[in-house]
């Protein structure tokens, strides 16, 4: 694994960190106020995102070692995948029979709005306290003829 993978790697570990700490807090929050239907309509939304955000953070592991425009490729072909993905299967859940009377409203878009910002967070985070060899070196002026 080379650095960039590393770098792009410990960013995805920030983000499912701050993300789960986010999720999982909505989740006790939807159970202590809204009962299990809004629990399990939190879990559906932190669910949604961190598969989006896991998925797509390991495939930027594995992009950041290919050449740039087969990277690049690899990033936006698997971003189309995931929300297509993601968008049919949540519309297919949330539409089951078994589910639909169970479903909260407001709490699918509360677990989606605070994991996000909580992965988004954790990545940020994470990057602010990384080094880059290139901007480690000392500068050195050119020299006048």
């Amino acid at each position: 694994m080379g650095p960039a993978s590393r770098r792009a790697r410990e960013m995805m570990v920030g983000g499912l960190v701050g993300g789960h700490l986010a999720g999982l807090l909505v989740i006790g929050g939807a159970l202590g106020f809204g009962g299990r239907g809004a629990a399990v309509t939190a879990a559906l939304g932190f669910a949604a995102v961190v598969i989006f955000y896991s998925v797509g953070q390991a495939i930027e592991v594995i992009a950041a070692e290919l050449p740039d425009l087969q990277g690049m490729g690899l990033v936006l072909v698997s971003y189309a995948v995931r929300v297509v993905g993601i968008a049919a299967g949540l519309w297919f859940i949330l539409d089951l029979p078994a589910i639909r009377p169970v479903l909260r409203e407001g709490w699918l878009l509360l677990s989606v709005v605070a994991t996000v910002l909580a992965w988004v967070t954790g990545v940020v985070v994470v990057a602010s306290r990384q080094r880059y060899p290139v901007y480690d070196s000392e500068y050195h002026p050119p020299v006048a003829d």
